[in-house]
């Protein structure tokens, strides 16, 4: 078939390197601004069509295109395919990208989360079965230790990437350098730690020449050496017994081989059980109240600098709705943990759920730091408490959280 449009073979060429230049600069557009409007490239093209146009013509004059000057044509028309093509794609991956911006959905990166037995880490449980940290793009892992310090020697031996601690147990494990405190949690009311006793113990002074519990590395050791001083009591004048977790406190006492030990929670419930308990006192004749906190190690944020901040993202809708719906949280984690739902319920109403960091909470691990330091009951030596915190999570998730002020904290 003989083709009716005519060229001239110059202004055939000039058509093409015109065209060749429009097309590299679209290409260079496409690649390298790829939320550029897609109007842009359609101009592009509709000016390098018209300008095709301009060139198609009938005429007698110049004679029938010949067969190289059909293989630039075709070539053309091949070229102008094929970006169509990739600009569409280009503006349906655009698209795609803000839908999945739009609709939380992130590309997931996988975290190992430690639990503990206890209230301390609800807000993991509540973000991983409401779907929160779904939604911030987290794929959480979660192993359910003992203790919160547990989750800290887990995370320091690479088993998990963030665990949950008190003051105490959080300080007692960042001289290593590999743990970064990233936010407050949680705290309870100081009246509902309370110190319970057997035997016929009815007041403090009694306790002289005892056994009393505590969970070792955790603020337990704290409080029951404050808690003696506040009675004048000298350490001395006690066998501290040290257990691994708060359930073998109980069940020291119940065979006898302690005489009393601060217990809060669920825990407190079955210290109760034990016959002849009763409470005597609690950390409200101090006081203190210990604060619990967020802890990443060192090499998540390495790795992967965006996890914490999406964490914190997650557990904060989780705290906000355990805050709202106490009752309904009480009984997940009594299903998770398989312990008395009333005694969730009692301690969730005697708590502070938060994802913050303000310089009473910093102002609290600094006293607590000294303390023991002075009292020698960190065995990894001395640090900087400042510098064992990570505010940018915080700050780039909710700014208006993060109140702490290191000038503030002496």
């Amino acid at each position: 078939m003989i083709c009716l449009f005519d060229f001239s073979k110059i202004e055939l060429h000039r058509l093409l390197v015109d065209y060749f230049e429009n097309t590299f600069g679209l290409f260079y557009l496409l690649f390298n601004v790829p939320n550029i409007v897609f109007s842009v490239h359609i101009s592009i093209m509709v000016k390098s069509i018209s300008m095709l146009r301009k060139q198609i013509m009938y005429t007698k004059k110049e004679g029938m295109i010949t067969m190289k000057n059909k293989k630039l044509f075709s070539i053309f028309i091949f070229i102008l395919g094929l970006m169509l093509v990739i600009t569409g794609c280009g503006s349906s991956n655009t698209a795609q990208s803000a839908k999945s911006s739009t609709n939380g959905k992130l590309k997931p990166i996988t975290v190992r989360i430690g639990s503990d037995s206890s209230t301390l880490s609800l807000a993991f449980q509540v973000a991983k079965a409401n779907g929160y940290f779904t939604k911030y793009g987290i794929d959480a892992q979660i192993a359910t230790f003992a203790a919160g310090i547990d989750t800290l020697n887990a995370a320091l031996t690479n088993q998990v990437d963030v665990g949950v601690a008190s003051d105490f147990a959080a300080l007692s494990r960042l001289s290593t350098g590999k743990l970064k405190i990233i936010s407050f949690e949680q705290s309870t009311n100081a009246s509902a730690n309370k110190f319970v006793t057997i035997d016929g113990i009815n007041k403090i002074e009694d306790i002289k020449g005892k056994a009393i519990g505590v969970s070792k590395g955790t603020e337990s050791e704290y409080v029951t050496n404050l808690y003696l001083q506040k009675h004048k009591i000298n350490e001395k004048d006690v066998t501290i017994e040290k257990f691994s977790s708060a359930a073998e406190i109980v069940a020291a006492l119940e065979k006898g081989d302690i005489k009393g030990g601060f217990f809060n929670g669920a825990v407190l419930v079955k210290a109760l059980n034990v016959k002849g308990a009763k409470v005597i006192g609690s950390l409200a004749e101090i006081p203190f109240s210990a604060k619990n906190f967020i802890l990443v190690t060192k090499n998540l944020v390495d790795t992967n600098p965006e996890a914490p901040k999406r964490i914190l993202q997650a557990l904060n809708e989780a705290t906000i709705w355990i805050n709202k719906n106490p009752a309904k949280a009480a009984a997940l984690d009594s299903n998770i943990l398989k312990l008395p739902e009333d005694s969730f319920l009692k301690t969730l109403k005697a708590q502070t759920n938060d994802i913050r960091l303000n310089d009473a909470d910093v102002q609290q691990l600094q006293n607590v730091y000294n303390y023991a330091i002075s009292n020698k009951m960190f065995p990894g030596g001395y640090f900087k408490v400042k510098n064992s915190i990570l505010t940018k999570p915080l700050k780039d998730a909710f700014p208006s959280k993060l109140t702490y002020n290191p000038a503030d904290v002496k």
